[in-house]
This record gives structure tokens, C-alpha cells and sequence, in this order.
């Protein structure tokens, strides 16, 4: 589907968005989201490259899974039940870029999203204690190495990325834990799907 935007020039900037993308027959596309270029278009007057954003529908994404794309500026639409285009069937749900990055990896590292965001969820808690700035504190996992996960954190030290790592012992634990994780609050708040993400409990919008 053609999608028509204006750049900061002012000139007119068509790119094609289609309404739905299959992983699995298009592996490329993957590598795409992953750095970045997803959705992309230069400005063909001015040079500026344009990263606008528009709902699409990501199937093969790891054990048959599909991936419903909400661009960041409907993220309070969203949480109020007001979205102005169908929600299709799909396991999952992202807003914004950054947890479609994020999902991808997951699936790519085969983890349970669920014990991602409730280790998060901690991690987020033990760095507000040591927090230096009043910047928001943003969690996002990065890699599986070997036995652990890496989480990278943002805004936790002005102009720097903190790295921390979570070990296996720790990842299974929590995993072991999640059915009753699912009746506690506020875990049921951010783990019940398909928006599964601590980002959900961080945003508050009047109905």
C-alpha cells in the first residue's frame, strides 16, 4: 500500500507499506527491522532520510508467531481502547520500533517473553535506586550469551548505556514462576497478552 509523506522540505515522499509481511519467506526483511531500515525512505529532493512508522502485521517470527506493529504514536490510543483500525489476530502486540527490535531477538534467542519483561520489571526497580538523573529509565534485553542474558539500560547515567547481565539460575527461576506471576499484580498487569511489556504499566491514560 502506498503511503504519502511530507518531508521536512516540505516535498511530497511516497513509500510502500504493505499491510502484512511474512518473516519466514522474506528473511530479509528480518535484517532489516533488525538495523534499522525498516520502513525507510530518503526524501529524493533534500536527501533526509524519513523513519515514519505505520501498523503492519509480522508473521514467521519464531514458532509459527505473529507480531501485530503499533506505531508509537498510537501507544495511548492503544491502552484506551480507541485504536482507529482493527487489531487483527495475532499472539502479540508492539508499540513502537524499539519492542519490535526487541521481540525479534527474543524469538530469535527462543525466550519466553513473559520471563524477559519480569526480569526487567526487577532490574527496573534495582536501577531506580542507583539512578543519577531523572530521565526515564528504559530496559531493553540485547543478547543471549551462552548461559545469560544481557539487558542494556538507558537513562540511567547521563549520556551512557549501562550493560547488565542476568544468569541462567536467575532466568529459570523466574520462569518456573510465571503461572503464578499471572495472578499477582502488577505482573498480570504487563504479562496477560497479547501487549506483553512493562512499558504498559508505565503509561497512564485516562478512559
Amino acid at each position: 500500500m502506498k503511503k504519502e509523506l511530507i518531508c521536512y522540505c516540505e516535498s511530497k515522499v511516497e513509500l510502500d507499506v504493505p499491510e502484512q509481511i511474512d518473516l519466514s519467506a522474506h528473511p530479509n526483511t528480518r535484517e532489516d527491522i533488525l538495523e534499522g531500515r525498516f520502513m525507510t525512505v530518503r526524501c529524493e529532493k533534500c536527501g533526509k532520510l524519513l523513519k515514519p512508522e505505520f501498523p503492519v502485521r509480522i508473521t514467521g517470527v519464531g514458532q509459527g508467531k505473529a507480531i501485530f506493529f503499533i506505531p508509537e504514536l498510537d501507544r495511548v490510543a492503544y491502552l484506551r481502547d480507541k485504536l482507529g483500525y482493527p487489531l487483527p489476530e495475532t499472539n502479540r502486540v508492539v508499540i513502537g520500533y524499539e519492542e519490535l527490535v526487541e521481540k525479534l531477538l527474543l524469538a530469535d534467542a527462543n525466550l519466553d517473553d513473559r520471563v524477559v519483561e519480569t526480569i526487567k520489571y526487577y532490574l527496573y526497580n534495582k536501577a531506580m535506586e542507583t539512578s543519577e538523573t531523572d530521565k526515564e529509565i528504559r530496559i531493553l534485553f540485547s543478547a543471549r550469551t551462552d548461559d545469560t542474558l544481557v539487558f542494556h539500560v538507558h537513562g540511567l547515567k547521563e549520556n551512557e548505556v549501562g550493560v547488565l547481565s542476568v544468569p541462567g539460575t536467575t532466568v529459570s527461576k523466574v520462569a518456573s514462576q510465571i503461572a503464578e506471576k499471572l495472578k499477582e499484580e502488577p505482573f498480570a498487569g504487563f504479562l496477560a497478552g497479547p501487549y506483553v511489556s512493562l512499558n504498559r504499566i508505565f503509561v497512564e491514560v485516562a478512559k
